[in-house]
């Protein structure tokens, strides 16, 4: 008599939650793709499967070992050289993966829907690390302090209610005088670990027209990318621009910046004070069409740019351009408006999927390998939430699935404690098997209730 079928270890429950996942997306064969292979005896799969769900024990990689919780099958360094491996191609995993993904939600989504690329940056605090790979000195411009850390940007796809990230870079300072630790492998170009260091060190707008690059082999149909000012200028909407993407960002308020209106070259502040506002309470104060210009093309776009009014001061207004001439100010205004599908996502890697602090990695392999089973932890999520049409956020989702693994850990326990005791009164007290089963239910009947609550079981068919 059992109250679930006896597993292996109490760890395999967390592996076998995701196992629906990996073999739907075939992510065994996605790891050989990307030279993630076994090296000894444990297969790549079966590290990467309890790396995927460790985040759901609330115990770090150290802990789960010094505790000495399931029948983990290999010990506490397999993991860190899995990791540590500066051959496998883990900028081709997210992007595959996600492939496959948004694949899947796309069929769920209507075609009028506009599915859109957002690009955006968060910090990557490592504050207490010294001899962490490239580790730089770099500006958190929300709090407007400098840290210790990298700069993680992003790359994700968006229909407005799933949000999925796509392809993300680790990006470290690319000047030397704010890299306080260097590169910890010989320097040979032919290599996959020198490519990506020194991507690493490359600059965030050319990245994010990489990473463009590669967002057609993801989702061929999505022709829209959104950011905030800090990415806008008139180079980048003209690169993007050239790339068959149309651009939907706030923009700058720099004077530097000119746009081609009514023949002059004008910065956006004083095309604002050249026009004539909308009164009342519309949505928006402007709406103008320009021309937008560089010097290295020799080519302008033609652009809208719309005037909103902000909320918490209604003295102040910032400014949103389209390259879409087919969108409405009111589409244009709604399109920026999926940007914020993006800042939900940085709270959940960072405050509920542990980006920052689950490991205290020094090689920059193991970190870019550690995002991204953060990143494919999200994807999970994400995917859970769509297709069981959950309202609830992912961060609460997050915690549904941990009160799960908990219960089914409590249950697997007290089934062993179960067979312990049947045993124990055949082979001691010599009962038949139809006494035995008469003492279990009236044991299981006396438990108290939150213990019957938490067994989620009937004690009449026990």
């Amino acid at each position: 008599m059992t109250i679930m079928n006896e597993e292996p270890g109490i760890d395999k429950t967390i592996e076998e939650k995701f196992t629906k996942f990996i073999k739907r997306f075939n992510i065994n064969k996605l790891l050989r793709k990307i030279a993630a292979t076994k090296e000894k005896g444990i297969p790549a799969c079966a590290i990467f499967a309890f790396l995927l769900g460790l985040v759901f024990t609330h115990k770090n990689y150290y802990a789960t070992f010094t505790s000495r919780r399931g029948n983990l099958s290999f010990g506490k360094d397999v993991a860190y050289r899995f990791l540590a491996r500066p051959q496998v191609y883990w900028e081709e995993f997210i992007p595959t993966l996600a492939a496959d993904v948004i694949k899947d939600i796309d069929r769920l989504t209507s075609e009028n829907r506009i599915k859109v690329w957002i690009f955006d940056d968060t910090a990557y605090y490592r504050d207490r690390s010294k001899k962490a790979e490239l580790l730089s000195w770099c500006k958190d411009h929300s709090e407007n302090r400098s840290y210790k850390g990298f700069t993680f940007l992003t790359m994700g796809w968006s229909d407005g209610v799933t949000f999925i990230p796509s392809d993300f870079r680790v990006v470290a300072s690319g000047n030397d005088e704010k890299l306080i630790e260097g590169s910890h492998v010989k320097q040979d170009r032919r290599t996959r670990a020198t490519k990506r260091r020194s991507a690493a060190r490359t600059g965030k707008p050319a990245l994010l027209l990489q990473m463009l690059d590669r967002a057609k082999h993801i989702n061929p149909d999505t022709k829209h990318v959104l950011f905030d000012s800090w990415f806008n200028s008139p180079k980048a909407i003209l690169d993007i621009k050239a790339k068959g993407y149309d651009v939907v960002a706030r923009m700058k308020n720099n004077e530097k910046y000119r746009y081609l209106y009514n023949g002059e070259c004008l910065s956006i502040s004083q095309i604002y004070k050249a026009n004539k506002k909308r009164r009342g309470r519309s949505r928006y104060l402007l709406s103008v069409s320009v021309e937008v210009r560089q010097n290295d093309y020799d080519k302008t776009v033609p652009a809208n740019i719309v005037f909103v009014r902000e909320r918490s001061n209604r003295k102040k207004w910032f400014a949103i351009i389209s390259t879409d001439l087919a969108l409405s100010e009111e589409e244009i205004i709604a399109l920026y408006g999926k940007r914020w599908d993006i800042e939900p996502y940085h709270k959940v890697i960072k405050s509920v999927l542990h980006l920052n602090k689950e490991f205290q990695l020094r090689s920059f392999d193991a970190i870019v390998a550690h995002a991204s089973i953060v990143l494919t932890r999200y994807i999970f999520l994400a995917l859970e939430s769509r297709e069981n049409k959950d309202d609830r956020s992912i961060g609460d989702l997050f915690m549904l699935i941990c009160d799960e693994l908990e219960d089914i850990t409590f249950r697997y326990a007290f089934d062993l404690l179960l067979s312990t005791l049947e045993s124990c009164l055949g082979e001691f007290l010599l009962l038949s098997k139809d006494r035995i089963n008469g003492l279990v239910s009236l044991f299981l009947a006396s438990l108290p209730c939150f213990i019957k609550d938490k067994l989620r079981f009937a004690v009449c068919e026990s």
